[in-house]
């Protein structure tokens, strides 16, 4: 792999394998998961390193009478992940199990039937044909030329990512603005924004108490967008904040409260910021909370919700509104937002700049 990524950076990598690569990675995009990407580079890799390899037996413990088969996962896990991580080329996913996740984690066979979500069934189906083609391949050969023009592709989607620089000295009614011109250019599917709520409850709690999962994350178990984790006792959640960049009806409020009453969260927020949010009935949410137990409060727009984070920190408020800069750097990174975002932030947040005076 390491030969073929040399390769793929100086240009050698076979155009029709490409466009194939390219397809299934805007399908990916387009769809609800990305893990059939880490799927295709598995079977490549598999092929390149021997041709017998029979790439729909990938688990061995059901294909006891096929010396061909191979565990996917175990290709994934140990030897594709950690070179895509050293050789700086995006697998679709981030997480070191990718094949862990459904479908891949119930199928005995890649062509077993087992169910594809609905939103990943294009992507999934592309890329069964193109493994199939790669099954069909007589030599290791034409395998590595897949392998390399899948790196070639993947290196493209890499996102890389400038550092944040220098301290930030910014007023807070700056950095509200500038948090929504951030959200409006881009939602991103909503990382932007859940990149920010995590972020000012960093300066509020600390980042070693605050969790936010990456946004569709199968394997997330947290009971809301961010989480805040109790001060004295760090395995129970004493907030939990949902992030709605969309929006949110009376029901959505209360399914959302409801998954926080099941896994024990007392105090429970909805940070609304959709220019189309109509007002909701406080009282009668209200009310709808207190029958079970739990705090219930709505953020309606950026303003309110950033003027409350900032008087919470701990610190004066222009202090902590340069802190909360830097800390929703590190979260659009963490989040996976867009190496746009992270520049677009830097420069709307730099030193003694009014991000509306352009």
């Amino acid at each position: 792999m390491r030969e073929e990524a040399a390769r793929a950076a100086a240009g050698e990598a076979d155009p029709v394998w490409i466009g194939k690569v390219e397809r299934l990675s805007q399908l990916c995009a387009d769809g609800v998961s990305a893990t059939h990407i880490a799927f295709l580079g598995t079977a490549m890799l598999a092929k390149a390193a021997d041709r017998r390899a029979d790439l729909f037996a990938i688990k061995p413990t059901h294909a006891k009478d096929n010396p061909n088969a191979f565990s996917a996962r175990i290709l994934c896990h140990g030897v594709l992940v950690p070179l895509a991580a050293e050789l700086g080329f995006n697998i679709g996913v981030t997480g070191r199990e990718p094949l862990n996740n459904q479908p891949y984690f119930r199928m005995t066979r890649l062509d077993d039937g087992t169910p594809v979500h609905a939103g990943a069934r294009a992507a999934f189906n592309y890329m069964v044909e193109l493994v199939r083609e790669l099954d069909g391949l007589s030599s290791e050969a034409p395998a590595r030329d897949a392998l390399r023009a899948f790196i070639a592709v993947r290196l493209k989607y890499q996102p890389r990512y400038l550092d944040f620089g220098g301290e930030a000295a910014i007023a807070p009614d700056a950095l509200t603005s500038a948090i929504i011109r951030l959200v409006l250019d881009n939602s991103e599917g909503g990382r932007r924004a859940q990149a920010v709520v995590a972020g000012l409850m960093d300066a509020v709690a600390g980042p070693t108490r605050v969790e936010s999962g990456r946004i569709n994350d199968p394997s997330r178990k947290y009971p809301g967008d961010v989480c805040v984790r109790s001060a004295t006792n760090p395995d129970a959640w004493e907030k939990a904040l949902e992030v709605r960049d969309k929006p949110v009806t009376a029901a959505d409020v209360q399914i959302f409260g409801k998954k926080c009453v099941d896994l024990g969260v007392r105090e429970a927020a909805v940070v609304m910021v959709s220019e189309q949010q109509e007002r909701l009935d406080r009282k009668a949410l209200n009310e709808w909370a207190h029958g079970f137990g739990i705090g219930l409060t709505l953020f309606q727009g950026w303003p309110m919700f950033v003027d409350q984070a900032l008087f919470w920190s701990g610190e004066p408020k222009p202090v902590a509104a340069g802190q909360a800069v830097r800390f929703i750097h590190q979260r659009l990174v963490a989040v996976e937002a867009s190496p746009e975002a992270v520049a677009l932030w830097q420069k709307l947040v730099r030193v003694s700049h009014d991000p509306f005076d352009e």
